[in-house]
């Protein structure tokens, strides 16, 4: 069973002069980017705690922060509806546009790192293309601020949450509104995606957690908590997921049944969260200013729910050729998060484990994601 462990946190003069409105941890879970009042980004030294870099962005508070799935450059979001992108060696602004009329809250990278979603208090969510970014296609549907969003792992779908109470999620291909969760009786304000696509939690002002069944797409069950839920997350494994308190209260809570399986009680003022890509801490956003870290101990001898992603390519024999024929061969690959290899998966399998070549660390590969471009369709779970 995972456990909770307050890492010692630095107490350094450098930090945010005011609260931290987002953080994120970079691809390779060594750092952590984090957005405040004071318009600064910074990051931090995931092991010692230390912020070790500022940006100043602009005059109004950066309300929401992202690292590209390569850690080449920083987004910021700003209350002014701003959308910049920074290269974070050189500080150097790459470009900045209006993305939103209101303030930002949230910016998330999909799969394949080319497409970029934005999330904002205007009721809308907007997809942009890292090579076209002022030619956005606007999701349309909520009626308050969308206070954040999330990829399935297959790619195909976009889950969204709003200060209206429902969860949505939307076909990313067609950029189609396909399924509205209702339930909560006051906004979402957190929300989570299992590894395996099977499920989603929501966390709402009312006090209550719901756990969704994407598959069946219903409601599986519901929990008072009666506080403020700032974040949520699933465990890498799938079994179990997080919140993330107001108060500081950190709760691990089993799936399907949502029974509390261990808490710890930090007493920090949170405001946002963040799951290492690892699983293997999390990263709070506090009041102060500061950036503090969790370890989440227990489960390294669990295997972790990775996808896979399918490439297609056309091949012929010599004798083939000489009658114009050929065969198309696939092949597939993932990525450990552990150790960040990529490595290729001989035969997929539904449900099929595998053991890192690298680190060793146990994997389930649950589902298959096509490579942009290829023609092959998408195998879910």
């Amino acid at each position: 069973m995972a456990t909770l462990r307050l890492l010692t946190a630095s107490q350094n003069a450098s930090s945010h002069k005011g609260e931290i409105a987002a953080c994120t941890f970079s691809p390779d879970s060594r750092h952590a980017l984090s957005g405040g009042w004071d318009g600064h980004l910074r990051l931090w030294d995931a092991d010692s705690g230390l912020a070790i870099s500022a940006l100043k962005v602009g005059a109004k508070p950066v309300s929401a922060c992202a690292i590209s799935p390569e850690g080449d450059q920083w987004l910021a979001g700003s209350l002014d509806g701003i959308l910049s992108r920074w290269e974070p060696a050189s500080q150097r602004q790459i470009s900045t546009f209006l993305a939103h009329t209101r303030p930002l809250s949230a910016i998330v990278f999909a799969s394949d790192g080319k497409t970029v979603v934005t999330a904002s208090w205007d009721c809308h969510l907007i997809m942009w293309s890292r090579t076209n970014e002022r030619d956005g296609r606007t999701l349309t549907g909520h009626k308050d601020i969308v206070a954040g969003c999330r990829f399935t792992p297959n790619g195909r779908t976009l889950m969204s949450w709003s200060h209206d109470g429902t969860v949505r999620l939307w076909e990313v291909v067609r950029g189609r509104l396909s399924q509205t969760f209702s339930g909560h009786t006051d906004r979402v304000i957190s929300a989570a995606i299992s590894p395996d696509g099977s499920w989603a939690i929501s966390g709402s002002r009312d006090g209550v957690l719901k756990l969704w069944d994407l598959d069946a797409e219903c409601e599986a069950g519901s929990l008072h908590v009666d506080r403020e839920i700032k974040s949520c997350f699933f465990l890498l494994h799938g079994e179990t997921f997080a919140t993330i308190q107001a108060d500081g209260c950190l709760r691990l809570y089993s799936v399907p049944d949502m029974e509390l399986e261990t808490e710890l009680e930090t007493g920090l003022p949170i405001h946002c969260a963040d799951l290492s890509p690892t699983g293997k801490q999390i990263a709070l956003g506090c009041e102060d200013g500061r950036m503090y870290f969790v370890a989440v101990d227990g489960f390294d001898n669990v295997p972790l729910v990775v996808t896979a992603t399918q490439t297609s390519k056309r091949t012929a024999t010599r004798f083939q050729r000489l009658f114009g024929r050929s065969r198309i061969t696939h092949s597939y690959t993932s990525t450990c998060p552990i150790c960040r290899q990529s490595f290729e998966i001989p035969d997929h399998v539904p449900d099929k484990q595998v053991a890192c070549p690298r680190c060793g660390r146990r994997l389930r590969v649950l589902g298959v994601v096509p490579m942009v471009g290829e023609t092959a369709a998408v195998h879910s779970r």
